[in-house]
C-alpha cells in the first residue's frame, strides 16, 4: 500500500520487516554496526539492505535503545521508521552491499504487527514496535522530510580575491560534498534547492549527479540577500512546509540560518523546538539539520514538525 502522508493506519494495513539471527536464536529488527567515519543515518540504510536486501529510506527516528552487554559496556543503539525507496535516483545513489551471510541472517519475513510482536524476542524491541503503532494510530507514522544544509568548507576571504558570490569550496569541502551523498542517500532526498552561489551549488553537486537531479537556485538563500530582506529567506522554509512532498535538501550560508529556522521554530512544539540550534555556528560546514514534518488531521493537517536532529559527515583523518 502506498504511504500517505496525515493518514491514520490501522494494524492489518501496516507490515513491518524483522530478521532472524541463528547464533542468537532470535528476531529482532535488521541492525549493524557503522563502519569507520560512517554517519549512523548512512550505516543504517546499508545495514537494512545487507540483511533483507530491502533498499530504504529514513523518516523520523524512533527510541534509542540502551543495554548493558556481558562486558559491562553499555551498547546504544539508534532505529528509524524506514520506507522502501521508490525513487529510481536515490537508488542509484546508493553503493552496492554485499548481502549478510546465512551464519548472521538466515531468515527475513514482512509480517503483520501481531505477528512481529509474538516473533520480536527483546522486550525493548517490542517497545519499539509500540512506537510506531502509535504513531501510526496519530496520523504521523509517515513524514515529510526537510533538510536544512550549510555549504561545505570553503576558502577565507583572505585566500579568494574573486567576488564573494564565487568563492569556491576547499579541499576539505570538496570531500564533505562527496560525503553528503550517503546522507542525502539514506534520507531518500529527491529534490534540492540551493543558494545560487558557487560554495553553496558545489556542496550539492555530487549527489545531484549520482542521484540524477537538477537542483533549483534560489537567491533568497543568499547572504546577501537574508542582510537585505530577511523575511524572504523565511518564506522559502515557509512555502516547503506548508504542504507535504517528497524529501526536500536546502543548501545555504551560516548567516541565513537562524532565518531559515525560525519557520520550523514556529512549527513545532516547545518541547521539540528546544532541539533547534540556537547559537553561531548554528550548524558546522556540511552539516544538517533535519526536520521531520507530519500533517495529521488532530494538526487539521497543519505542518507539525515531530523531531529534529543533525546530521553531519565525519572528518576523516
Amino acid at each position: 500500500m502506498p504511504v500517505a502522508f496525515g493518514r491514520v493506519y490501522r494494524p492489518e494495513e501496516i507490515e513491518v520487516l524483522v530478521v532472524h539471527r541463528p547464533r542468537y536464536d532470535d528476531w529482532s529488527w535488521p541492525k549493524g554496526k557503522a563502519e569507520i567515519n560512517e554517519p549512523l543515518l548512512a550505516a543504517g540504510v546499508r545495514e537494512v539492505e545487507e540483511e533483507t536486501g530491502v533498499i530504504v529510506q529514513m523518516h523520523a527516528p524512533l527510541v534509542t535503545q540502551r543495554y548493558r552487554l556481558g562486558s559491562g559496556q553499555t551498547k546504544e543503539v539508534h532505529y528509524w521508521i524506514g520506507t522502501p525507496v521508490k525513487n529510481q535516483g536515490v537508488e542509484r545513489s546508493r553503493i552496492p552491499v554485499v548481502p549478510a551471510p546465512t551464519k548472521e541472517i538466515d531468515f527475513t519475513r514482512w509480517t503483520d504487527p501481531q505477528t512481529a510482536r509474538d516473533l520480536l524476542t527483546r522486550r525493548g524491541d517490542r517497545r519499539l514496535l509500540d512506537d510506531v503503532m502509535a504513531r501510526a494510530q496519530a496520523g504521523t507514522l509517515v513524514t515529510s522530510t526537510l533538510a536544512i544544509v550549510r555549504h561545505g568548507a570553503a576558502l577565507t576571504r583572505k585566500q579568494w580575491p574573486g567576488p564573494e558570490a564565487k568563492r569556491p569550496l576547499n579541499r576539505a569541502g570538496g570531500v564533505e560534498a562527496l560525503d553528503l551523498v550517503d546522507l542525502f542517500s539514506a534520507l531518500g532526498i529527491s529534490r534540492l534547492l540551493s543558494s545560487p552561489w558557487a560554495r553553496c551549488r558545489a556542496s550539492m553537486e555530487p549527489y545531484a549527479a549520482v542521484a540524477g537531479l537538477s537542483f533549483v537556485t534560489v537567491e533568497e538563500l543568499t547572504e546577501e540577500s537574508v542582510r537585505r530582506a530577511p523575511q524572504e529567506t523565511a518564506q522559502v522554509v515557509e512555502r516547503l512546509l506548508r504542504r507535504p512532498a517528497e524529501p526536500v535538501a536546502i543548501c545555504g550560508h551560516r548567516p541565513a540560518l537562524p532565518t531559515m529556522f525560525a519557520p520550523l521554530r514556529e512549527a513545532a512544539s516547545s518541547q521539540v523546538a528546544r532541539f533547534l540550534p540556537s547559537e553561531d555556528p548554528y550548524l558546522r560546514t556540511a552539516e544538517m539539520l533535519v526536520a521531520h514534518v507530519a500533517y495529521s488531521a488532530e494538526s487539521g493537517g497543519k505542518p507539525e514538525i515531530i523531531a529534529f536532529e543533525s546530521q553531519r559527515t565525519i572528518k576523516r583523518a
